[in-house]
């Protein structure tokens, strides 16, 4: 049987698909960019089994962990989803918890209420998993990694980790918000790699420094040996 459209999402062969991966972001430029450009890339799992899907939100949907969860479970029960699906909340910590007070912890045990349901969260934000493309956090210094987790405004419209970033892309044009596919994807086994050396097993989310984006990008990406 066919899938119901969803018209929420991109067009283009989904119906056929036999798993999806249902992407909800807290951004709405970066981390969908990303995630964009990994689907088109030679590193994506195209096999056929995995469609990658962004949702969009709707003028009055919020953009805290809680709504952007609540807008993922309203697209769940709404469409045809299979059960093998996985629905995932990509989010940043941010100031969510020390100045908007959100409980994550609490986002935590929701998404773990439903069926398939993941929170791959950055800590400070997404451009931690962008960093790991390009650096082991260990080869910056402690005092270093501090500002990182920081993330104090040094402008603007850029934060520490902006800035960081810039100098690792090192092509003098600075960092847009928009990564380049060719700047990082090449990379995309090393990010995991460097993500998975600093990741707390321990903890429902990174708790310090780090990000658990690399759960789900070791899913929707081809085996290394396979490139």
């Amino acid at each position: 049987m066919p899938r119901e459209f969803i018209p929420l999402i991109r067009r283009g062969g989904f119906e056929s698909a036999e798993k999806f991966y249902i992407l909800a972001f807290e951004g709405t430029v970066t981390e969908r960019k990303y995630f964009e450009d990994l689907r088109a890339s030679e590193y994506f799992n195209d096999s056929g089994l995995i469609e990658t899907i962004p949702l969009r939100r709707g003028r009055r949907d919020g953009n805290s962990p809680v709504d952007v969860k609540a807008l993922l479970s309203k697209t769940k029960r709404e469409y045809n989803f299979r059960p093998t699906d996985e629905f995932w909340l990509i989010i940043d910590r941010d100031d969510w918890e020390q100045i908007h007070k959100i409980d994550l912890d609490t986002v935590v045990e929701e998404c773990r209420k439903e069926n398939n349901f993941y929170m791959a969260l950055s800590n400070p934000c997404f451009e931690i998993w962008l960093i790991l493309h390009l650096s082991k956090l260990s080869d910056f210094t402690e005092e270093v990694q501090q500002k990182i987790f920081e993330n104090a405004p040094v402008s603007y419209k850029k934060n520490f980790i902006d800035v960081v970033l810039a100098d690792l892309i090192g092509d003098g044009r600075g960092y847009n918000k928009r990564p380049n596919p060719e700047v990082f994807l090449p990379r995309v086994y090393d990010a995991i790699a460097h993500a998975e050396e600093i990741a707390d097993n321990e903890s429902s989310y990174p708790k310090g420094l780090g990000t658990d984006v690399y759960v789900l990008v070791k899913r929707i990406t081809k085996q290394r040996e396979t490139i």
